[in-house]
């Protein structure tokens, strides 16, 4: 194998006029760098053209493998051709195992893309970008690999070329389209989670929250009965506000949101727990990752969104003046609902004063990130009803537990959670609250004339939720969940919400890293994984002392 230079390591463009094809056939002169064989000079297979080798080189016949400039910084490509010693190499398993492996890791690629993310893409001049080009930096703007969007090099097949695993034996464990790869491991995400939170099938499975909330069978099921309609109903909704005053609104395209990441299910550091007995521990800090997902391991729980605690007043307030608006800290906090404006260059050093990243004056907007034109200001209130019907005392109490949390404690509603928007304070209003029993309302029927009694509704909520509370209490699973629960719900005000990011060697002590401006999240993750990192796994929502590290900043290419 020997690197062949392809790109120029700034832009990604190609340096050759005529660059050879994802696994194409050609000649080249093969020398000695500095880091293993490299490529001097190649022609096409077909050419007439003669090659001359340097002292030490020689001419060899072997294939391009063309993954795209699909990292930033990268310049060069790999070219395989025969040695004068070929080994063989045994598969580990059968052919058909190895064959399903790789047709699964294609598939479960594909299926991490939008048809949109891969064919979608437009170019600064507006036209459309071909899924292997790249067209600037950070995700979404480098080249996609061809495996992504070229259907000739999914399909395994006789002398086809890829990567391969090898085991201790030097026999073929797996095959992968790149050298970086995603794997698939041997146990599914959905594996590990109890049969018991799964959803329901059949109605002699539903969840407590089925049977207040309703549920719908899942589709293709052809179960009877295929539906289960609730028994709690949310009235109208009104606002004690003016719309002028409740709604801020935002001229032009609106506000440019930050950049809301997907679910990445192979940081399986972030959902997974080291034993179905306790899945709200973490995985121990440096399980390797080939480890993560595997039979004994199980699902952490439901994702929640953390209150965004500890707020000023103006962290809802956006100055138009440089400098970036979403690289002011404001009572300690960046505003990490903004998306930080175009970087001034690709440098990630060129900085304001060692504070925050250099920017420009304009607006980053790509299919990425969404903007809004408007939203419901901070201290608005609404008001609505909720008609409840045939609940036992235990949903009424849970139901109770939920609309009166402690001070403080917030509920999450609506889009952007994780960027601080739609924490939600609910408080019952006792005096416009009515509840009756079964019997009540059947001595109420039984009658032509008579009146519903009148009930103390607060009293009746007040037993309601003693009832719920002291079931909790029994079940030392159900303290955890509900201590979990309201640490989200009343957050750290010490601590700022956001994606896990590295921190700048420039910046100046005792700053907190601000948002890059270049939308490197990846950086902290890939710290995370390597080999001999620190491996943390995301802390429990109750621990107080282990919180995830923030990593330095790989130091950049002296070569830039």
């Amino acid at each position: 194998m020997a690197s062949i230079k392809m790109y120029a390591r700034e832009t990604g463009e190609h340096i050759h006029a005529d660059p050879p094809e994802h696994r194409g056939l050609i000649w080249a002169t093969v020398g000695r760098g500095k880091n293993g064989d490299v490529v001097t000079d190649f022609v096409s297979h077909d050419s007439r053209d003669q090659l001359r080798p340097k002292r030490g080189g020689r001419v060899v016949e072997g294939r391009a493998y063309v993954t795209g400039p699909n990292i930033e910084g990268k310049h060069s490509e790999r070219f395989f051709y025969m040695g004068a010693n070929p080994e063989c190499l045994l598969p580990a398993y059968p052919w058909s195992k190895i064959r399903e492996d790789w047709d699964q890791l294609i598939l479960n690629y594909r299926k991490a893309h939008a048809e949109k993310e891969i064919n979608g893409r437009v170019k600064a001049d507006g036209k459309k970008a071909a899924p292997g080009e790249r067209i600037g930096n950070g995700p979404g703007r480098l080249a996609w690999s061809p495996h992504l969007y070229d259907p000739d090099v999914r399909t395994l097949r006789p002398k086809f070329l890829c990567y391969a695993l090898l085991n201790k034996k030097r026999e073929v464990e797996k095959l992968y389209p790149v050298l970086v790869p995603r794997d698939i491991y041997s146990v599914a995400p959905a594996d590990l989670l109890d049969k018991s939170l799964h959803p329901a099938t059949k109605l002699n499975e539903l969840s407590p929250a089925d049977r207040v909330f309703g549920w719908v069978a899942p589709q293709g099921k052809g179960v009877r009965q295929a539906a289960y309609r609730g028994r709690l109903r949310i009235g109208p909704v009104t606002c004690d506000q003016d719309a002028r005053t409740a709604v801020r609104r935002f001229d032009g395209d609106g506000l440019a949101l930050a950049v809301l990441s997907k679910p990445k299910p192979h940081q399986g550091r972030f959902y997974l727990a080291a034993a179905a007995n306790t899945p709200q521990l973490p995985l121990p800090d440096r399980t390797p990752k080939e480890e993560l997902y595997q039979a004994g391991r199980a699902l952490r729980g439901r994702k929640a969104y953390w209150h965004h605690a500890g707020l000023d007043p103006q962290h809802w307030n956006i100055p138009q003046a440089r400098p970036d608006p979403a690289q002011i800290l404001v009572g300690g906090h960046y505003r990490e609902y903004l998306r930080p404006r175009e970087p001034a260059s690709d440098n990630d050093q060129d900085n304001e004063q060692k504070r925050r990243y250099r920017t420009t004056s304009a607006t980053q907007r790509d299919s990425q990130n969404r903007s809004i034109t408007g939203w419901v200001a901070p201290g608005t209130t609404f008001r609505f009803t909720i008609e409840v019907r045939d609940l036992d005392k235990g949903e009424l109490g849970a139901l109770a537990w939920l609309l009166s949390l402690p001070e403080d404690h917030f509920h999450r509603l609506g889009l952007g959670r994780p960027l601080g928007f739609g924490s939600v304070r609910l408080e019952i209003d006792p005096a416009t609250t009515e509840l009756h029993s079964g019997d009540e309302y059947a001595a109420y029927y039984r009658s032509l004339s008579g009146d519903l009694p009148e009930t103390d509704a607060t009293e009746i909520l007040r037993a309601a939720r003693a009832e719920f509370d002291a079931l909790v209490e029994s079940h030392p699973e159900l303290t955890e969940i509900r201590a979990a629960m309201l640490a989200v719900a009343r957050g750290k005000p010490g601590m700022p919400v956001y994606y896990p990011r590295t921190r700048p060697g420039w910046l100046l002590p005792g700053i907190p890293a601000p948002p890059n401006p270049s939308g490197r999240n990846y950086e902290w993750f890939t710290e995370n994984d390597r080999k001999g990192g620190p491996g943390r796994s995301l802390p429990a929502a109750t621990e107080n002392s282990h919180h995830l590290v923030v990593h330095s900043a790989k130091k950049p290419d002296k070569r830039r």
